[in-house]
């Protein structure tokens, strides 16, 4: 029997956060019986659950959270709000979900219209949790439209079913499943009663340090948002460095940590298309300095003008619709 203890020590809210996750190598046959015998419920349904999850390489806290339900077209669906700590928008981080608990599958509505087909009431598949080891479904899981520009994410989710392993989590001995998403390279563990226990893409994982889930609380939840305080929160361009200049200047950037996982542009979870460009009076554009997928943080770039003649120039932050715009100038 092996037995992993997850404690994270956060030393800048000083508080230790841990959950207790004992995996078992076997239980009794008929423990077994007795608990195939039971409804299984590996996405808990509630208003007022909350999952907070520790990304030990960032050194922050991100949470899901189930804010209301509604009845649509006769069934009771639920807003889950999806990390909105790693967002700027975090209205596109919401899923409508409801759990069939005759097929045990789980649909949300298409409110974003995903498939692009003009309905957005229809039910899409997004886990098929009872399926067979090395099994694979198809899922619209953490699809969604971009609501920064025209793109749609049309391409459904191939998921690959994983291990199944029985585990003790905070006294209660439950079934775990593991699934991968293979386009987007992001690994999930599935309990039943308790949800999604850790989740990946690629590395490192982020693990559950506490939840509540249908009114009782597991581990330790902490204030999201002073955990996240030290982090970058918003894209910012700066002022460049000297201004007026000749014939080089530094320009600096921020992006916030990070955009909008798992619901990026092509599945990244780590980053967002950047570019940055210079323009005369004009509107012309004379350098492009930056036009490429970068991770959040800060950044600088050197702006060489020496071919070009004086006088005023433009340069121009874009990440999605988001558009900064600075001026500068040029003396020989």
């Amino acid at each position: 029997m092996k037995k992993w203890i997850i404690v994270l020590l956060c030393f800048y809210v000083n508080i230790e956060a841990q959950m207790d996750i004992e995996y078992l190598n076997d239980v009794p046959v008929s423990f077994k019986e007795k608990y195939y015998s039971s409804y299984r419920n590996y996405n808990p349904l509630q208003v007022g659950n909350i999952w907070q999850y520790y990304d030990a390489e960032e050194d922050f806290y991100i949470s899901i959270k189930i804010l209301q339900d509604s009845v649509i077209n006769g069934r009771r669906y639920y807003k889950k709000l999806y990390y909105p700590e790693l967002t700027i928008n975090p209205n596109s981080n919401i899923s409508w979900e409801r759990n069939d608990t005759t097929s045990g599958v789980t649909f949300m509505l298409d409110i974003q219209d995903v498939n692009n087909n003009g309905d957005t009431l229809e039910e899409l598949p997004i886990d098929s949790l009872e399926n067979p080891y090395w099994s694979r479904y198809k899922s619209y899981k953490y699809l969604s439209k971009d609501t920064a520009s025209t793109f749609v994410y049309k391409d459904i989710r191939t998921v690959l079913v994983g291990d199944t392993s029985w585990a003790i989590i905070e006294g209660d001995t439950v079934i775990t499943r593991s699934f991968q998403i293979i386009e987007l390279f992001w690994t999930e563990e599935i309990a039943d009663k308790f949800g999604i226990t850790l989740f990946s893409s690629e590395s490192p994982y982020r693990y559950l340090t506490g939840a509540i889930i249908n009114g009782k609380q597991y581990g330790t939840l902490v204030n999201v948002e002073k955990a996240s305080m030290n982090l970058p929160t918003e894209i910012r361009l700066e002022n460049n460095y000297p201004n007026p200049f000749n014939p080089t200047t530094t320009i600096k950037y921020t992006i916030p940590t990070p955009l909008n996982p798992p619901f990026a542009k092509g599945g990244n979870t780590r980053g967002v298309f950047i570019t940055l460009k210079v323009y005369d009076i004009l509107g012309n554009e004379v350098s492009t300095l930056v036009n490429k997928q970068q991770s959040p943080g800060n950044y600088s770039v050197i702006f060489d003008a020496n071919n070009l003649p004086s006088g005023v120039y433009f340069y121009t932050l874009r990440v999605n619709s988001l558009v900064q715009n600075k001026k500068m100038m040029l003396l020989r």
